[in-house]
């Protein structure tokens, strides 16, 4: 058994010190030294290391690859790609059910709620089925944030969106024929609400995700009040600011029915939040 190490001649370094290290007498190599039973033999460094010294790095090593070398995973197409495919069937579910919420919303659309006996201003916001169906769609969002994270519930809200308006887009004509009761929605009305759900669910998630915390209702509800107020700020102007006078009224109306429909929501979030555990990463609010 022996010991080695190696050094620098310090006082050729000082004579040297105002030349390239290529120019430096005796500086092309460490020395190396082996010490066996007590004798110094000098041993002839294996390759001459220019320049000032530096760490090995991963990619020095050409052949194998880091990762094979010591046991890794080979990387293969589906291994390259499956987190997308992970991705997209982990959003299946929660983005079908945020369609069937929009859907129904529209479909309840025409069902005013009686309000013979409520003072005249809800009388004329005429809340309808929809608007107390339309608030559980921001809250399938939260559950999705709430277990997967902000990026899986942006993503949702997009292919949500997407698969809304490819239905539209497919013959918005026919539409009239699926729905005996209720007219196609106008072009103006549909940018409204595809611009203010966007938007109000992108800050709702924002929101969400910065208010998790050990008060599991706190997230929830300050995100859905968040929606609310950004969804009825954008959508009214939009779609009746200069065809319906009472807009500003309505929005109001429907900021108290939104937020006190999201208060109600709480029950069935409680109650499934058990199934929608976070994630690692997550900690576990």
């Amino acid at each position: 058994m022996g010991l080695a190490y190696a050094s620098h001649d310090c006082l050729k370094t000082r004579q040297t010190a105002h030349l390239p290290w290529a120019e430096r007498p005796g500086l092309d190599a460490l020395r190396a030294l082996s010490f066996r039973n007590s004798a110094n033999l000098p041993v002839a460094a294996a390759e001459p290391d220019f320049g000032p010294y530096r760490l090995r790095a991963g990619d020095d090593a050409v052949w194998p690859p880091v990762e094979r070398a010591y046991g890794g995973k080979v990387e293969t197409l589906w291994r390259r790609w499956s987190w997308a495919f992970m991705g997209l069937a982990r959003l299946a579910l929660p983005t079908a059910l945020t369609v069937i919420l929009v859907g129904a919303a529209f479909l309840y659309g025409d069902a005013i709620l009686p309000a013979d006996s409520m003072p005249l201003l809800v009388r004329h916001a005429l809340v309808t089925m929809g608007d107390l169906i339309l608030p559980m769609s921001w809250v399938s969002i939260h559950l999705t944030n709430r277990r997967y994270g902000p990026l899986h519930a942006m993503a949702q809200l997009g292919l949500a969106l997407f698969v809304c308006y490819a239905v539209m887009l497919v013959n918005p004509y026919n539409i009239d024929a699926w729905l005996t009761v209720l007219p196609a929605p106008g072009i103006r009305a549909a940018l409204a609400f595809g611009v203010a759900f966007a938007a109000a669910n992108f800050i709702g998630v924002l929101v969400f995700d910065g208010a998790r915390g050990p008060s599991w209702w706190k997230a929830p509800l300050i995100a859905s009040l968040a929606v609310t107020l950004t969804y009825n700020a954008i959508f009214y102007p939009l779609a009746f600011a200069g065809v319906y006078e009472g807009w500003t009224e309505s929005a109001w109306v429907h900021d108290v029915v939104f937020f006190a429909v999201s208060i109600a929501l709480l029950v069935p979030y409680a109650l499934l939040r058990p199934a929608m555990r976070p994630l690692e990463g997550l900690n576990g609010y």
